[in-house]
């Protein structure tokens, strides 16, 4: 009788060992979600019109490249120096990471015998991609708008997926 009861205290203890810790855990992971919906709040509503703009002017930069007026943004260093500056200040630490491997791109290999379009295309369609999911919370797949770009996706398939890979953002949009 004696082992009986030492078997129900000691699952009693267990279980409320259990108890207490996974309610220690979930009250700090439910703090930590409410901190962030209240952070990422905050600033989609102080800075809803500057996340859009920013986001308009990096889709430019795919969809409107061959348009005068955004070649000439383009051009001009202050404006795109302006831009990444902006991008820095509104957006997640994700697609600050996006920006720092397009501008590595840009500094390193844009204007060399390395320099690949379709590596461009898709540094930029990283940075768009989760700047849309920074202003509307929705996660585009970068194929998705490369497909909106490029007329001829299923030709290069293979190697556009490969360059996805190796940039990292072949399962980003899923999470």
């Amino acid at each position: 009788m004696e082992s009986v009861w030492s078997v129900i205290l000691t699952s009693t203890v267990v279980t409320a060992l259990i108890n207490i810790v996974w309610k220690f855990y979930s009250g700090r992971r439910e703090f930590n979600n409410a901190r962030y919906m209240q952070i990422s709040n905050y600033y989609r509503e102080s800075s809803g019109k500057d996340m859009h703009r920013i986001l308009e002017r990096w889709t430019e930069m795919l969809l409107n490249a061959d348009d005068h007026k955004v070649k000439k943004r383009l051009g001009d260093i202050k404006q795109v120096n302006q831009l990444v500056n902006d991008t820095y200040l509104y957006s997640s630490p994700e697609t600050c990471r996006r920006v720092a491997k397009y501008q590595q791109y840009a500094y390193t290999k844009l204007q060399t015998e390395e320099h690949q379009p379709l590596a461009s295309l898709i540094l930029l369609c990283g940075v768009i991609t989760s700047l849309k999911h920074d202003f509307t919370g929705d996660w585009v797949s970068i194929e998705e708008t490369l497909k909106i770009k490029l007329t001829d996706y299923e030709h290069n398939e293979n190697e556009l997926e490969a360059m996805i890979k190796r940039y990292g953002y072949h399962e980003r949009w899923r999470s």
